[in-house]
């Protein structure tokens, strides 16, 4: 099993699900999402990885976890390049840790280990083993972030029970679905108008969970959700109440509970 770094950069991608991926995280739900693995192409299933922040402050280790796919090709994240039609590999990275700002910081990692390239350039930079063992071991062992190590033999089931349809068109049920429909519609949620930010400040800023308006556990393997149709930003105390009841409640059928919640919602964007 080997380790390898990817590497995040706020000012070039914005990650608009992370909120909700670090509360999903936190309680113990399964969170993974694809992310470009440079032009590494020797990573294998059940290998670990740790996410590093860069380019924004403060920078450093934010997360950790197992890779859940082989490298593949998809269109090239960077919106240009893709208009080009070229394409990066990507591998499925499977969270077990994810936090907003740094477990281990940039500076700590350059004092420990100062031979090592904590700023690369692009994801898939193999980690010593030696360093690895360190950091997971710390990361594990910690009060805030500890998590029980799955084997790899796990890993791969859990890898082998994923769809694996991806286009360039259309979305899965992936992380990457959910951000597409927070980018579409916003983080207010679309029954009763909530907003996590002007509620809590900055703590609930760019916080919102999402709904699916057919029941994931009716999908077919082979159906893909269109984020804009299939997908809405609701608050958590709505989600519940659109889930007491299966199938679930439509939106609609929500707001007729109790009519005093409807604020003008613009569905279309």
């Amino acid at each position: 099993m080997s380790t390898y770094l990817y590497a995040w950069n706020p000012n070039r991608w914005n990650w608009f699900d992370q909120p909700e991926a670090i509360c999903r995280i936190g309680d113990g739900e399964q969170y993974d999402l694809y992310w470009s693995c440079g032009n590494t192409k020797k990573i294998s299933v059940g290998d670990t990885f740790f996410l590093i922040k860069l380019g924004v402050e403060p920078k450093g280790i934010i997360g950790c976890g197992y890779v859940s796919s082989p490298p593949y090709p998809l269109l090239h994240w960077d919106e240009e390049k893709a208009k080009k039609g070229l394409t990066a590999l990507r591998t499925d990275l499977l969270f077990k840790v994810l936090s907003e700002t740094p477990i281990i910081s940039i500076e700590q990692l350059q004092n420990w280990y100062p031979d090592y390239n904590w700023s690369p350039r692009a994801s898939g930079l193999s980690v010593p083993e030696p360093i690895a063992r360190e950091l997971f071991t710390q990361i594990q062992g910690s009060p805030a972030f500890g998590f029980s190590i799955p084997s790899v033999n796990e890993v791969r089931l859990y890898a082998e029970g994923k769809s694996k349809t991806v286009t360039t068109k259309t979305y899965d049920r992936s992380p990457l679905a959910r951000q597409a429909c927070i980018e579409h519609y916003g983080h207010t949620c679309c029954v009763c108008g909530f907003n996590f930010e002007k509620a809590y400040g900055q703590l609930g800023a760019n916080y919102i969970e999402v709904h699916h308006l057919k029941p994931v556990a009716d999908i077919g393997e082979e159906y893909l959700i269109d984020p804009i149709e299939d997908l809405r930003p609701v608050c958590a105390n709505c989600h519940r109440m659109l889930h007491k009841q299966r199938p679930p409640l439509l939106v609609e059928e929500l707001l007729t509970h109790n009519p005093e919640l409807h604020v003008p919602w613009n569905q279309s964007g």
